[in-house]
Order: structure tokens, then sequence, then C-alpha cells
């Protein structure tokens, strides 16, 4: 399966030089300051201020008093950690066609992806999401913030399993109900699903003020409907319909043209939010996608 090649050293040694692309919230403090619950000293120097009662004397700047004879102290400007949630589709339908391997790569891309936030120490989770038996499931790591802890998401991208319907709706509230601080949710699914569900939960996360970057994964003969011609009986992975269709020609050009439809509404629909929308089409593309598609994208840089 493809989620193991995001272990393989060889290729992590390539994705070294990416960070995310993240718009981090900034802002300036005196010397040590408390950022949501993460602590730390502003590296960046930012401007300067008056002395008030209290201050910690550390951050006189005697530079200016030798001068001025008034007291003034030196503020910084500081980055906040970032909570990082990798939101990944396991549902029936990302199991199909079983020889694309569109889980085993979206789970790649997924961990690739936690690989290059902990470069920046952010707090970085992997997530998977399906309707089992009626019920919304929602499968989290813990949130880990160093690189050495990465192999600690082996065991969670293998045991992930397709099943179920989508419901991505579903899928945020329940992360919504969690009421983590604002970050970055990445969500990655074939996004074969009602567009007003997905716009819907596209937009209850961008009201809960999260930093949303898509990415729709289809698999090679999916996309461009590469298929011996003949009757096939089709069965719908997610509510199990089936129908008859004989494919051929005409047919396969319509699946193209669909396929280019479904990727156009997710891409403008997300264009008209700012949200950013790169699609990973075939499994096979794994290391073009993570090292050329998504930094000229600005999703890793």
């Amino acid at each position: 399966m493809l989620e193991a090649r995001a272990f393989e050293p060889e290729y992590l040694r390539r994705l070294d030089r990416l960070i995310l692309g993240i718009r981090r919230a900034r802002t300036t403090r005196a010397g040590q300051r408390t950022l949501g619950r993460i602590q730390g000293l502003g590296i960046e120097p930012e401007n300067f201020r008056d002395y008030a009662t209290g201050d910690d004397l550390r951050f006189l700047d005697w530079n200016a008093y030798a001068r001025l004879d008034e007291l003034t102290m030196r503020t910084y400007r500081a980055e906040r950690q970032v909570e990082v949630t990798m939101l990944v589709d396991a549902s029936a339908s990302m199991s199909v066609p079983e020889r694309d391997d569109k889980l085993g790569f979206a789970l790649a891309i997924a961990a690739s992806l936690a690989y290059i936030g902990l470069a920046d120490n952010d707090a970085v989770r992997l997530a998977a999401f399906a309707v089992r038996r009626g019920a919304m499931r929602l499968d989290t790591t813990p949130f880990r913030s160093r690189r050495e802890t990465y192999l600690d998401f082996r065991s969670f991208v293998t045991a992930v399993r397709c099943g179920g319907e989508t419901r991505l709706g579903a899928a945020v509230d329940e992360l919504l109900l969690q009421r983590r601080p604002s970050g970055v949710v990445i969500v990655i699914s074939d996004f074969l699903l009602n567009r007003t569900e997905y716009e819907a939960a596209l937009k209850r996360l961008l009201s809960a003020r999260h930093e949303i970057k898509v990415i729709q994964v289809l698999g090679e003969r999916e996309s461009t409907a590469h298929y011996p011609p003949g009757l096939y009986r089709i069965r719908d992975a997610e509510t199990g319909a089936v129908r008859e269709t004989v494919l051929g020609p005409d047919m396969a050009e319509a699946g193209r043209r669909r396929v280019e439809e479904l990727s156009a509404q997710v891409r403008e629909f997300c264009a008209g939010c700012g949200i950013v929308y790169a699609r990973a089409f075939g499994a096979h593309n794994l290391e073009s996608f993570m090292e050329r598609e998504l930094p000229a994208l600005e999703v890793v840089r």
C-alpha cells in the first residue's frame, strides 16, 4: 500500500527542505508571553514602548536609557504555535477502483504533510472519518510536535480501512465539538458527495476561524475512465445501488468530462472562499505532487 512510502527514509529526506505554508497568527508582547497554551520568548524585535510598573526589567533597552535617560521596553514579534489537523476521507468510495489505491494515496499525502509540519514544531495530528453502521466515526491521533515522534503515526496510518458513507458535514461537526483553538485543517477527500454538503462543511470550518486547505484525490483509472470497453455492472461503494452500463469511447469521454466538472466545482468554491485547493489525480504522482505541485500552490514552501 502506498501509505508505507511516507515512512521510507529516502522519501522523507526529499521532504526535509519543505515547510507548511501557514498564515501564522502574530502578536506583540514584551519579553515572555503566553499565547494559548504555549510559552516562550519573542525572537524578532518588533518595537519600543515606555516602561510601565511591573514590566520585566530584562527587556529594558539599556542603550536607549544611556542616550535618552528614559526607561524604554523592547518588544518582540512572537509567532503562535499552530495546531494542524489532516482530515482524511476513509469512506467506501476511497477504496475504488481498488487498483488505484486512492486511500493509500490520501494517507501518504496526509502523513507527508504531518512530517513537514513537525519541522516547525507545530502540533500536528492525523484524523480519518467515515460513517459506520449509521454513526459518524472520527478517529484521531494525539497531537505531536517533535520530528522524532513522526514514526508514531505509522500504526494509525496502516490501520485505517475504508467503509461507509462520506458525510463530510458530520465529520466537521464532530471535529468542531472538540473545541480546539483555531488552526489549520487540511481536508483530503475524493469529494464524491453532494456539493451542498461539502460547501456547508467547509464554511463551518471557516466560521470557526480555521485556515483550510483542500486536496482532492482521485485514482488514475477513475479520473481518466480508462477501462476496457464492454458491459459493466456497477455498484455504488457507499449505498450499494447497482446499475448496468455499456462503457465505450463516448461513455469514457463523458466520464472524463464529469470528473473535470466535479473538480472545477470544488476548485471554484474554494477560490471564492479563500481556500487553497489542490488536486492529486493518480497515486503514481506522489513525489511530484509533494515536491512540485504543492509548493506551487503554497500548501508547502
